[in-house]
C-alpha cells in the first residue's frame, strides 16, 4: 500500500503530466513508486537544479528562497488537495514563482517571460539559457578542509550547494543526469574527507566526474538542439542510430515502441521540466530492464543501481552489447530483395526506418553522421531505381555508394588526425583557431578558442584509437562541437553561410563546414593597436598562451583572406618579445618591442 502522503506527492508532481504510451512492464508499479519516492525525498535538490538551470545568475541564497516556496507549496497541497492551485503542472508552478517574486524578475530581466501565458512563458525561459557561461566564475572543488568540515557539519546541504553550481553552469544536462552526478560526488566527497590527503584525492577522483558531465552535456544539448530544430522525426532518426548500435540485438517492433516515446520524454528534459523528465524517464528505463532477453543482457548491472544512477547508468556508460552472430554483414533485404520499391510505395517511412536500424545495427563502428547520411543516399536511390524498367538492377549498386561515404568521410578524419600528430595540440589547436574563425569571424574570441580548444582536444583523444574507433569517435565529437556552436535554443545568426549549415540536418551538418571557406559578407573591424600591445604579464605561460591564441583571432577578424605565412610571418615577432621576460626593465622592453610588432602586423594586413 502506498501511503496517503505518498499518494498526495503523486498527484502534485504528476498532474496533468504528459503519460509515455511503453506498455506496462512487470513491476512497472514498483519502479514508478521508487522513482515517485525519490521525488519526496529529494525535492529540495530537483526544483534547486529547475530553479538553477531557469535563472543562471541567481544568487545560492535566492534560489534556496525560491525552493523553500516550493517546499511550502508542497505542504499546503498535501493538506488539501482540492485547492486550485495544487492541481498545476509543476513547471508552472515552479515559474509561477519566479515570476512572484519581482525583486527578482526584474533583477535579471524576466519581465518579458512572465508576461506571457503558460506554454509561451515555458519557451521564453527555455530560450533564455546560455551555454556560455563566461559571466560565472569557473567552478572550483572547495577547498577540501573547509569543504570536508561543511559536508561533516551538514551533508545535505554540501551537496545541495554542488547541485546548485552545476545546474547553473549546464542548463541543458536533464535533471536526473545531475542528481546522478551529484550521488556520485557524495561517493567522492565520503571517501576522500577520510583521507590525509585530502585535495590530491578529490583532483583524482572528482576529475572524472567533471569530465563525464561535459561529455554527457555535449551530448544532450545536441539531442535537445535536434528536437528542437527539426523536430520529432529528427530525434527519431538520431535514436534509431544510437539505441541500433548500442543494442543490436533489439527487435525492431521493440525498438519502434521507444522511437514513439522518445520526443515526449525529452521534450520535458529538454525544457527544464524536472519532473516530467525523471518520471518518463523512469518509465523507458524500467521497460529497458523488464527485457534483458531481448533489447540486451549488457544492461543487467545498472538496472541493479538505485535512481537515478540506473538510467545514466545505461544511457551513458553501458558498452554496446555484441552482435547478433547469425546477422549478416549485409542488409540484403534492402538492396537485393525482389520487393524493395513496393515496400517502399506501402509503408515508406517505416520502411526507411528500419532500413536505417539494419544498417546501423550491423555497423557499430560507423559515426551517426555517416549512417544517417546512407539513410538519405538509400532514399533517395529507391526514389531514382523504382522510377526505372529494372529497379533491382538498379539499387544493387547500393552498398557500393554506402561504402563510397564511408571511405571519403574517413578520408578527412585520416588527414586531420596526421595535421593532429605532426602539429602537437596546441599548434593543431591554432591551426583550429585560424581556420574556424576565417568561417565565422563574428563570434568573439573566447568563443572562438573556447571551441577551437574543444575540436583540438577530440583529435587528441581520438586520434589514438584503432583505425575505426577513430573514426567514429571524432566525426561523433566535432558534430557535438559544431552543434554548440550553432547554439540550441535559438536561431543564432552568424553569416549566412554558417547560417546555412546551422540549419542542415545533422546528417551533412559537418561536411557543410568542411567545405566552407572565407566569409565574403564579413567586415573588418577598426584596426586598434590596444588589440596588439602587450605587457609583462605575457612572461606568464597560460598568459602567453592566452594571448596568442586573442592574436590570431584578432589577425583573421582584420583580414579575414589572410594566408598562413603570413600568421607564422606575425607569431614568429610576437615570440621574440619572450625575451623581455629575461630582462631587469621588462616593462620598458615591452615599450620598445610593441611598435616593432604592431608595425610587422600593419604590414601584413596591407598585404
Amino acid at each position: 500500500m502506498i501511503s496517503i502522503r505518498s499518494i498526495s506527492l503523486v498527484i502534485f508532481f504528476f498532474s496533468l503530466a504528459e503519460t509515455l504510451t511503453l506498455p506496462k512492464a512487470p513491476q512497472q508499479e514498483d519502479y514508478l513508486n521508487a522513482t515517485q519516492k525519490f521525488l519526496e525525498n529529494n525535492i529540495r535538490d530537483v526544483t534547486t537544479v529547475a530553479f538553477s538551470q531557469f535563472i543562471q545568475e541567481a544568487t545560492y541564497e535566492e534560489i534556496s528562497g525560491l525552493v523553500e516556496q516550493m517546499i511550502h507549496y508542497k505542504d499546503k497541497c498535501m493538506a488539501n488537495m482540492q485547492l486550485p492551485e495544487c492541481s498545476q503542472i509543476a513547471i508552472h508552478v515552479m515559474q509561477d514563482k519566479i515570476c512572484g517574486v519581482k525583486e527578482l524578475s526584474d533583477k535579471y530581466r524576466l519581465s518579458e517571460c512572465c508576461t506571457e501565458d503558460t506554454s509561451k512563458r515555458r519557451k521564453c525561459f527555455f530560450q533564455r539559457k546560455r551555454t556560455d557561461v563566461s559571466f560565472l566564475t569557473p567552478f572550483q572543488i572547495p577547498d577540501p578542509e573547509k569543504g570536508c568540515q561543511e559536508y561533516k557539519e551538514d551533508p545535505d546541504a554540501f551537496l545541495n550547494h554542488y547541485i546548485y553550481e552545476i545546474a547553473r553552469r549546464n542548463p541543458f544536462v536533464f535533471a536526473p543526469t545531475l542528481l546522478s552526478m551529484a550521488a556520485d560526488y557524495k561517493e567522492v566527497s565520503t571517501s576522500c574527507c577520510q583521507e590525509e590527503k585530502k585535495l590530491e584525492c578529490f583532483h583524482t577522483k572528482a576529475t572524472p566526474i567533471a569530465n563525464d558531465l561535459k561529455e554527457i552535456s555535449a551530448k544532450q544539448q545536441y539531442t535537445c538542439r535536434v528536437l528542437m530544430k527539426f523536430g520529432a522525426k529528427g530525434v527519431k532518426l538520431q535514436k534509431v542510430v544510437e539505441i541500433s548500435q548500442k543494442f543490436p540485438k533489439i527487435d525492431f517492433k521493440e525498438l519502434d515502441i521507444l522511437l514513439k516515446d522518445f520526443p515526449i520524454m525529452l521534450d520535458g528534459c529538454c525544457e527544464g521540466d524536472v519532473v516530467h523528465c525523471f518520471r518518463n524517464q523512469a518509465k523507458m528505463i524500467n521497460y529497458i530492464c523488464s527485457k534483458p532477453d531481448s533489447i540486451s543482457s549488457k544492461i543487467r548491472n545498472c538496472c541493479q543501481l538505485t535512481i537515478p544512477q540506473r538510467g545514466e547508468c545505461i544511457i551513458g556508460y553501458s558498452e554496446n552489447d555484441d552482435k547478433p552472430e547469425d546477422l549478416s554483414p549485409r542488409a540484403e533485404r534492402f538492396t537485393e530483395g525482389d520487393d524493395v520499391c513496393q515496400h517502399l510505395h506501402e509503408d515508406k517511412e517505416n520502411f526507411l526506418t528500419e532500413f536505417l536500424y539494419e544498417y546501423s545495427r550491423r555497423h557499430q563502428e560507423l559515426p551517426h553522421s555517416v549512417l544517417l547520411r546512407i539513410s538519405v543516399t538509400y532514399e533517395k536511390l529507391l526514389e531514382r531505381c523504382c522510377k526505372t524498367e529494372n529497379p533491382k538492377e538498379c539499387y544493387r549498386h547500393g552498398e557500393e555508394e554506402f561504402l563510397n561515404i564511408t571511405e571519403k568521410t574517413q578520408a578527412i578524419s585520416k588527414l586531420e588526425c596526421g595535421y593532429s600528430k605532426n602539429l602537437g595540440e596546441e599548434g593543431f589547436l591554432n591551426q583550429c583557431l585560424f581556420f574556424l574563425t576565417k568561417k565565422a569571424p563574428q563570434l568573439s574570441s573566447q568563443e572562438l578558442i573556447s571551441h577551437s580548444q574543444k575540436l583540438a582536444a577530440s583529435f587528441t583523444k581520438c586520434c589514438p584509437m584503432e583505425e575505426m574507433q577513430q573514426f567514429a569517435c571524432i566525426d561523433n565529437m566535432v558534430n557535438l562541437i559544431l552543434g554548440e556552436l550553432c547554439g540550441i535554443n535559438k536561431n543564432r545568426t552568424i553569416n549566412p553561410s554558417v547560417d546555412n549549415c546551422c540549419k542542415s540536418s545533422p546528417a551533412f551538418m559537418s561536411l557543410c563546414f568542411n567545405d566552407l571557406t572565407e566569409d565574403e559578407t564579413y567586415t573588418s573591424p577598426p584596426l586598434l593597436p590596444e588589440l596588439f600591445s602587450y605587457r609583462a604579464t605575457l612572461c606568464q605561460e597560460m598568459e602567453l598562451q592566452r594571448k596568442k591564441r586573442e592574436l590570431i583571432v584578432n589577425l583573421v577578424q582584420q583580414k579575414p583572406l589572410l594566408e598562413v605565412e603570413q600568421l607564422i610571418q606575425v607569431l614568429l615577432d610576437f615570440s621574440k618579445m619572450i625575451r623581455c621576460c629575461g630582462t631587469e626593465e621588462t616593462d620598458t622592453c615591452f615599450k620598445e618591442e610593441n611598435p616593432k610588432l604592431y608595425n610587422t602586423i600593419e604590414t601584413v594586413l596591407r598585404s
